[in-house]
């Protein structure tokens, strides 16, 4: 994988899963159990690729930006 601008960590309706993808409309790179998790994987995901900004969606539609492990 190269570099990444942004990562996305949001929740599946359908599965329950919490995703993590490098934007909205993208396939996952991964899929977890809980929000805690995913933004854990987005976190170690966005350092090791360059990826300056997380935006976690919530299940009620609002964005919070994190800030990847450095």
């Amino acid at each position: 994988m190269t570099e990444l601008a942004e990562l996305h960590v949001r929740p599946d309706e359908r599965s329950g899963a919490w995703l993590v993808a490098p934007d909205r409309a993208s396939d996952a790179l991964s899929s977890h159990r809980s929000a805690h998790e995913a933004e854990r994987a987005a976190r170690r995901i966005a350092a090791a690729h360059g990826a300056p900004r997380i935006f976690l969606h919530d299940r009620y539609r609002r964005v919070r930006t994190l800030t990847p492990q450095r």
